[in-house]
C-alpha cells in the first residue's frame, strides 16, 4: 500500500490539535483514488455485503419450522464473549460464524430433540456508526447504513462548513488494526467511484487556507495588536472574519 500510511497518535491532546496534526500529516502524502481504497478493502466489503459474519451486541431470531410453544422462536442477544443464552444453544459460538453456518450448526444439534430440524436464522445487526469530524456543518457520529459511501456520510452531516477545505479530506480507517489505523487522503472532487464506509471510520476536514490564515491572526496576533490594526491586517490581505 505505498498511498497510505499507518500511524498511532498516544497521550492527550486537544481535537483541533489531533485534527491539524492528522491533516498536517496526510497533506504530505499522495492523494489515494477511491478505486484503489476500495480494492485493498475489496474482500471485506464483499464479506459484509454477501457474507456477513455475526459479532458481539447483534440481535439473533431463531425460528423452528412446523413447531410450536417455546422452540416456535426465540430472541437472544450475541453476547461479548461471542455467545448466547438460548438454553438450546449452550455454549455454542456465533460470533465470527455466518447465517448458514449458525444455521447448519444448529440443525445438527437440535437433530436428535425434535421431529424436523428445518431453522431459520435472522440477525437485527449491531448498530454501527462512522464519525465525521472537524470542518462540517454537523460534526457527529453518523450511524453506518448498508453500503454506506463517503459521499451520503457527508450529507448526512449536513455538508461542508464555509470554512471547510472543499478539495480533499481525510479517511482514518481503523479495520483489522484499530491502535494503527490506515490515513487515506481523497480528493473530493473525484466521483471517478463511491468510496464505502467500514465501522469506526473517521472523515476528518480540516480549515480552508482563507479560513486558517483568520484563525492565526486573530488568535495568535489579536492578543498583541489592536483591533483596529488586526482589522487592517484582514482586509488588506482581502479577508474578513466569519
Amino acid at each position: 500500500m505505498s498511498e497510505n500510511i499507518r500511524m498511532v497518535v498516544y497521550g492527550p491532546c486537544s481535537r483541533i490539535a489531533s485534527i491539524a496534526f492528522l491533516c498536517g500529516i496526510a497533506a504530505s502524502c499522495k492523494v489515494t483514488s477511491p478505486a484503489l481504497v476500495n480494492e485493498i478493502y475489496k474482500e471485506v466489503i464483499d464479506q459484509r455485503e454477501n457474507h456477513y459474519e455475526l459479532k458481539d451486541g447483534d440481535l439473533v431470531t431463531v425460528a423452528f419450522y412446523n413447531r410450536v410453544g417455546d422452540l416456535n422462536q426465540n430472541d437472544a442477544r450475541v453476547l461479548p464473549d461471542g455467545r448466547t443464552d438460548l438454553f438450546f444453544m449452550g455454549n455454542m459460538r456465533l460470533s465470527g460464524k455466518t447465517v448458514e453456518e449458525v444455521e447448519f450448526e444448529l440443525e445438527q444439534r437440535m437433530a436428535p430433540q425434535v421431529r424436523t430440524t428445518d431453522i431459520s436464522v435472522r440477525i437485527s445487526n449491531r448498530p454501527e456508526v462512522v464519525y465525521m469530524v472537524g470542518q462540517f456543518v454537523n460534526p457527529s457520529v453518523v450511524v453506518l447504513e448498508k453500503r454506506m459511501t463517503l459521499q451520503q456520510a457527508i450529507s448526512s452531516a449536513q455538508g461542508l462548513e464555509i470554512t471547510g477545505d472543499t478539495d480533499w479530506a481525510l479517511l482514518r480507517r481503523p479495520h483489522g488494526n484499530p491502535r494503527r489505523p490506515d490515513l487515506f487522503r481523497i480528493d473530493l472532487s473525484d466521483e471517478s467511484e463511491d468510496i464505502f464506509l467500514l465501522p469506526n471510520d473517521q472523515i476528518v476536514l480540516d480549515r480552508n487556507f482563507v479560513a486558517t490564515v483568520i484563525e492565526y491572526i486573530q488568535e495568535f496576533l489579536s492578543p498583541f495588536l489592536s483591533n483596529q490594526v488586526t482589522a487592517v491586517l484582514l482586509s488588506g490581505a482581502g479577508f474578513t472574519a466569519f
